[in-house]
């Protein structure tokens, strides 16, 4: 993979805590795919559903789902996660379907 390996690690360290901090904790689970030329890693939990028109929002700074409930926590996560996999040139994105939310790093492959 082509990526700063630390701030990597700082990106996966996030989103997994925002899974155990948000999810029911009935299912946490973590796949790596490889796709065209870039690596995938996808972290899924399940939990409460959040509003459609509040997902394009939790990449924005300061911005806190309606979940967040009495969790302490700035809103800063996920925009700090895309920020630096920007850096590397990389993304990532999350998707909900029904109660299962996921979020996805895309990593570019070395050449």
């Amino acid at each position: 993979m082509k990526a700063d390996t630390e701030r990597l690690l700082e990106v996966l360290q996030n989103i997994i805590e925002n899974a155990i901090k948000y999810g029911s904790g009935k299912k946490i689970g973590i796949s790596i795919s490889k796709e065209e030329d870039c690596v995938l890693i996808t972290v899924e939990n399940t939990g409460e559903v959040l509003p459609a028109e509040e997902l394009p929002h939790l990449f924005d700074s300061f911005y806190r789902g309606s979940n967040a409930g009495s969790q302490e926590g700035s809103g800063l996560g996920l925009y700090i996660c895309r920020k630096l996999m920007h850096k590397m040139n990389g993304d990532v994105f999350l998707k909900q379907e029904e109660n299962l939310f996921s979020v996805t790093v895309v990593v570019g492959m070395a050449n």
